[in-house]
Parts: C-alpha cells; sequence; structure tokens
C-alpha cells in the first residue's frame, strides 16, 4: 500500500509540473483568416486561409466546392519585411486531380517578371478535394526565417472569370507572429 502511494505522489506530481503555466514550450501562431463568400465561382472561391508560423510554414487554404474537374491553380504570398511595397516571396502550384508541380519565388512588388525560382527550397503542396483545400507546407529557411509573416492568396480557373483573391487584390492578412 504503501509503494502505491509513492507511485501516486510521484505521479500527481508531474502532472502538476506539466500544468503548472509557462512549462510548456511556446507554440506557433496559428491564425485562420476568413474571407468574404460568394465572391467569386465556386470551386475558385477562396473561404478560408489558415497560417501556421511554426516550425515550418503551412499555409492551407479553403474553397467553396473544390472540384476533382477543376485545372486551376493557386498562388500564396508572402510579406515578411513590411517596410517594402509588396510580397517579397511567392508559392505557386496547380491545382486538378491529374496531379501538378509546384514552386516558390523570390519577387518584387506583386510583379513575377522579376521573379527568382528558389531551386534548393523544401516546399510541398497538398491538394484534398474531399477536404476542399489545397496546403502549401514551407521550411522556414525558403523565406529567410522570418519572425512574422502575412499573406494573400489567389486562386484562378482556366477563364479570366475564374479568380479569386483573399482578402483583395494586393492587399493582405493581418500578421501572423512566430
Amino acid at each position: 500500500m504503501r509503494r502505491w502511494r509513492t507511485t501516486a505522489l510521484a505521479c500527481s506530481g508531474a502532472l502538476v509540473v506539466i500544468l503548472v503555466p509557462g512549462t510548456v514550450p511556446a507554440a506557433a501562431d496559428v491564425t485562420v483568416f476568413s474571407d468574404r463568400n460568394n465572391d467569386a465561382r465556386p470551386t475558385v472561391d477562396i473561404e478560408k486561409v489558415r497560417v501556421d508560423n511554426g516550425r515550418r510554414v503551412v499555409v492551407t487554404t479553403t474553397f467553396d466546392n473544390l472540384r476533382k474537374s477543376f485545372a486551376g491553380g493557386l498562388g500564396v504570398y508572402f510579406d515578411t519585411r513590411g517596410p517594402d511595397r509588396g510580397p517579397e516571396y511567392v508559392a505557386a502550384g496547380g491545382i486538378n486531380a491529374q496531379g501538378t508541380d509546384w514552386q516558390i519565388a523570390q519577387i518584387e512588388n506583386w510583379r513575377h517578371g522579376q521573379s527568382q525560382l528558389l531551386y534548393r527550397c523544401d516546399i510541398d503542396m497538398r491538394v484534398s478535394f474531399k477536404k476542399d483545400k489545397a496546403t502549401f507546407d514551407i521550411a522556414r529557411r525558403c523565406l529567410q526565417r522570418p519572425g512574422r509573416i502575412r499573406v494573400a492568396a489567389h486562386s484562378t480557373g482556366q477563364r479570366a472569370s475564374q479568380r479569386d483573391w483573399a482578402p483583395k487584390r494586393h492587399r493582405f492578412y493581418d500578421w501572423v507572429r512566430r
């Protein structure tokens, strides 16, 4: 009986240490932003953008009724510096059921014409038609290990009328700190 009490006390003491504020390592800031619903055609209409500025930078875009028959693309723009105008990076990839390529590039002020592909960057893109989501998962070093980031998302379809910006064209959501 005495051994059981000692074990129980030791276990409850460990539990207290775990629950004491300040003993848990700081977690990354994860923020979910909502976009205006029904401001674009279904499939390209962005509903939410989730930004996880943690060990890796993970941006998940949720669409309205993403279909396997859709053939379009997604670009996520990253601002890491703030004082200068526009993004410093863009992650881009296609969205279709047959598979696609994706990439990340350095850009200047929303212009792709002067972009520089980052070939040695650890980036992945996942698309889930079942969950209506596309996710970019990027190593922090690709973005020069930013302390804070803000993003904008842009989806496009095959026709000029099939496009959506979240939150708005050439505008960012609020900063997400690490």
